[in-house]
């Protein structure tokens, strides 16, 4: 675990290179290791700060992709969560920087024919240099149990080292909540927040029990997250769980969560990435201050 006086030290750092050019933060930066947590099915370790599906990679744009993944592998990171459109984005930047080892990647497979998930994964094993895929992920399922069963064979083949559901909508909570107590999950991957906390009624408890990991999305809610705290001053109790940033007070809040194996987030920008992943570090609240957190965002 990194101590205080370590984190202070790039904390500091993290002041001066947000202040410079984007080109300049990622030469600047040291290097730093961010927390992991053991994936429940194996005990692999799992960074706890992702990336999901930016915009710059949509966008096919490698330069800006390029920076974006340097200051996730510089800072410890592993985890993006992949969509077809972006696998040559992501494939490229592995080939060219022996990211095969490097990256974990979630990816997600929404085919509902034998034929159109062994096309997936032959195309997507091409581009990421993988024998093996880490996972394959289901997302928001149109027909559950064929779907369900095409990954389980999937795995079964060898194809993906893990398998899970992928979803962002409490509409598809009973259906996460059956496959959590069928046994045959490794992951799922499901919306909380400050803002939406429905999640953690439900899921993320039954998750843990059950030894299923957790990635969770949507931490700024698309966005809705900042207008709420814009122009307002972090609460000087923040310090307390090492906490420099509006976005860092809703990812702290969801990583002292301890069902979460991994929160991703999606930014184009640099700065904002590194101020994301620079939650990983540190201390985090404890339950007393998450009902504090909670409460102060409810009140905005």
């Amino acid at each position: 675990m990194m101590k205080r006086r370590e984190f202070m030290h790039d904390a500091g750092a993290l002041g001066i290179a947000l202040s410079l050019p984007v080109p300049v933060v990622a030469a600047t930066m040291p290097a730093m290791k961010m927390a992991m947590r053991p994936i429940p099915a194996t005990g692999e370790q799992l960074p706890i700060v992702g990336f999901g599906n930016s915009q710059a990679f949509r966008d096919g744009d490698y330069e800006n992709s390029e920076k974006l993944l340097d200051v996730l592998v510089d800072h410890g990171g592993s985890f993006i969560d992949s969509w077809a459109p972006v696998q040559e984005v992501l494939g490229r930047y592995m080939h060219e920087h022996d990211g095969r080892n490097k990256l974990f990647l979630a990816n997600n497979v929404g085919a509902s024919s034998e034929e159109g998930i062994t096309e997936n994964i032959r195309y997507t094993k091409e581009a990421q240099g993988k024998a093996v895929l880490d996972l394959l992920q289901l997302p928001n399922p149109t027909n559950f149990d064929k779907q369900w069963r095409l990954m389980r064979d999937a795995k079964d083949a060898g194809h993906a080292r893990y398998i899970g559901i992928a979803i962002s909508k409490s509409r598809y909570y009973d259906m996460v909540e059956s496959l959590i107590k069928s046994g045959t999950a490794d992951f799922i991957q499901v919306n909380y927040s400050l803002l939406e906390t429905e999640s953690d009624e439900r899921l993320l408890p039954l998750a843990r029990d059950e030894g299923v990991a957790v990635i969770t999305n949507r931490p700024f809610v698309n966005g809705r997250y900042f207008p709420l705290v814009k122009d307002r001053q972090l609460p000087p109790w923040a310090a307390d769980f090492d906490c420099d940033s509006w976005a860092q007070f809703s990812l702290k809040y969801i990583l002292a969560n301890p069902a979460v194996n991994c929160v991703i987030t999606e930014t184009s920008k640099t700065r904002h990435a590194i101020d994301n992943l620079s939650a990983g570090f540190g201390r985090l609240p404890d339950e007393e201050t998450r009902a504090q957190m909670l409460k102060l965002m409810r009140s905005f």
